[in-house]
């Protein structure tokens, strides 16, 4: 690690002296309230962060958090909207692997942070949301309560959270936030919803209940294994089969996974793929198929490993004269559906499968390695490994033709931004927050494997990332590592007051807004539209674009106390700003570089 890298590493908060709670003399840490012995537990559970944005119905928690815990474990992030403190906390948890937490002030709270909480149900991520409420007790509201509080509070978002409690009294916070950990934390993993009565927080009880509770009793449930007849019968399809596939999908946030995937590819002389907003497998590795997704259409046996909807991972992998049918035997290593839901449709289209493998995603990769181990044929994986090389090679051809096509255009092409973001931090212990998600080219960023790209939302929310980037950046931090991201202008926009976090508590990254001033994703759809009909696909740009007057981001983030550049239109000044992007967070910055792309 270079001496700037270690900056980052030892980056001390810029804490305002309004943050350092005033010591007191007399102080002794003894809980006097439910709020106070909910603290002690978050921090015995080790949430070391709870993001806010600040509400009268959760004053009885913040101060025990502030007053009686000193601010630490957790220490309070202070956020400007509740959607990016939930988004904070998602993109910490994915990041450190570690329970995330967030607190939500009563209705109104919750109907800003309910499109974060959805994204982290779908993307299965753990978190505990606490909410304040009430006060249940009638005669206790303030005129304010009649409309901030409801019954049932978490009725909101019930659909897509894994649980929700309303604990009473105060003494039974406790027992509910144990639960709602625990939840959080066993697989598929997700959200919990816990509503804390803002005037049960403020009353001082016995908490002779809660002393001497042993919270090793109550941890998440240990990973679930598969059956084992159900391997020994996915071993010998994958062996016995003349060209296999494995595909990757969310098991890419888990480090462990990259080995074994390997080993697996390599035993079978498989082609392998990762699933969209994803990374499990090196780049560079001679069977990632990435660059030819096509050659799924030629397989006769899919390992499909916690991918979230492999029907339609299928059908846009089919060659472009739409000719081939995939009929390949499907094994689905995953949860399955234990975490759908009836109310949204996020399940998808019923996923066909010849062998369920019901489990844990690594603990599966394990047992079916060891299986395969066995059964392996090594006298037909040369051949098969010889046809993917032709193939990739091939793909790399056409990828390197269409980059040196369009190095030069103005506005930026995307792969000349992805290439030269590349090249100006691959020597930097960095993890990759964010990325384009339609426009992204492969083989240009070279991954290892798993834990260095964290995808995207889940839910497809547009204004997610700036939260998430900044909570993936605090994670970033704490190993020791910078995080880098790309964010599009749309879902910059949305919510760009999470930079002014960043900056207050001094959580360095390096961000490059990748400005086609429009919500491009809609433009293709409406030219469709347009175009199916007889009408003008030219109009497709209305109602679209956001230009006229065209928004200074660099401006904007600016204002919240970044470094910046930009807007860069010129390509030749893309690297020189970069860089210098990159020594300023390397420095303990966050750093911001606007760049004009192409649409």
């Amino acid at each position: 690690m270079s001496g700037e890298e270690s900056d980052v590493k030892s980056n001390k908060w810029r804490m305002a002296t309004t943050e350092n709670p005033i010591a007191l003399d007399s102080f002794k840490k003894i809980p006097t309230h439910g709020s106070d012995a909910t603290v002690d537990l978050l921090g015995e559970l080790g949430y070391r962060y709870i993001a806010i944005n600040p509400g009268s119905s959760f004053r009885g928690l913040h101060d025990s958090i502030v007053n009686y815990h000193g601010n630490e474990d957790p220490k309070l992030l202070l956020c400007l909207h509740e959607e990016i403190a939930v988004s904070l906390a998602h993109g910490y948890a994915k990041v450190s692997g570690q329970p995330a937490a967030a607190a939500i002030h009563d209705l109104v709270g919750l109907m800003h942070a309910s499109m974060a909480v959805y994204d982290a149900f779908l993307d299965q991520v753990p978190l505990v949301i606490l909410g304040g409420s009430g006060p249940r007790d009638r005669f206790k509201r303030r005129p304010i309560d009649w409309i901030h509080s409801a019954d049932t509070q978490a009725e909101l978002i019930r659909s897509y959270v894994k649980w929700d409690d309303e604990p009473s009294p105060s003494s039974a916070f406790v027992f509910s936030l144990i639960k709602a950990h625990q939840i959080a934390n066993s697989a598929p993993y997700g959200p919990t919803y816990v509503s804390l009565d803002c005037a049960l927080q403020e009353e001082e009880v016995s908490l002779d209940s809660v002393e001497g509770l042993e919270i090793g009793l109550f941890q998440p449930h240990p990973p679930i294994a598969p059956d084992l007849e159900a391997v020994h019968k996915a071993a010998e399809m994958l062996c016995n089969s003349r060209l296999p596939a494995i595909i990757g999908g969310r098991i890419g946030r888990n480090r462990q996974a990259t080995d074994l995937l390997v080993e697996l590819v390599e035993l079978l002389g498989a082609a392998y793929m990762d699933d969209r907003n994803t990374v499990a497998f090196p780049t560079d590795h001679p069977n990632n198929c990435n660059l030819d997704p096509s050659v799924l259409a030629d397989t006769d046996t899919i390992l499909s490993v916690d991918v979230v909807d492999l029907p339609s991972l299928m059908d846009r992998s089919m060659p472009d004269d739409g000719t081939s049918a995939n009929t390949s035997s499907i094994i689905d290593l995953s949860m399955g559906d234990f975490g759908a839901r009836s109310w949204s449709n996020s399940s998808g289209m019923i996923k066909p499968r010849s062998i369920q493998l019901l489990c844990d995603p690594v603990q599966g990769l394990k047992e079916l390695l060891s299986a395969v181990r066995i059964m392996a044929r090594g006298s037909e994986v040369a051949g098969r490994n010889q046809l993917i090389a032709e193939r990739i090679s091939a793909a790399r051809e056409l990828r390197e033709a269409n980059i040196g096509a369009h190095w030069n255009d103005m506005p930026i092409s995307q792969h000349r931004l992805v290439a030269e973001l590349w090249q100006t931090v691959k020597d930097t212990d960095c993890l990759l927050l964010l990325r384009n998600t339609r426009s992204w080219p492969e083989g240009i960023w070279k991954f290892t494997g798993a834990g260095q790209y964290f995808g995207d939302s889940g839910g497809g929310g547009v204004g997610y990332g700036p939260g998430a980037m900044v909570g993936g950046a605090l994670a970033a931090m704490d190993q020791g590592k910078l995080g880098v991201g790309i964010i599009g202008d749309g879902d910059f926009l949305m919510a760009s007051s999470a930079l002014w976090t960043a900056v207050h508590y001094g959580i360095p990254m390096l961000m490059v807004i990748n400005d086609n001033s429009s919500f491009y994703n809609d433009e293709p759809h409406q030219a469709r539209v347009a175009r199916h009909r007889g009408r003008p696909p030219e109009n497709s740009w209305i109602g679209m674009r956001i230009s006229d007057p065209q928004v200074d981001l660099a401006a904007l983030a600016k204002s919240y106390g970044c470094w910046t550049a930009g807007p860069i239109d010129d390509p030749n000044d893309l690297m020189g700003a970069l860089r210098s992007g990159l020594n300023q967070a390397l420095r303990g910055d966050v750093a911001v570089v606007h760049v004009h792309t192409t649409r």
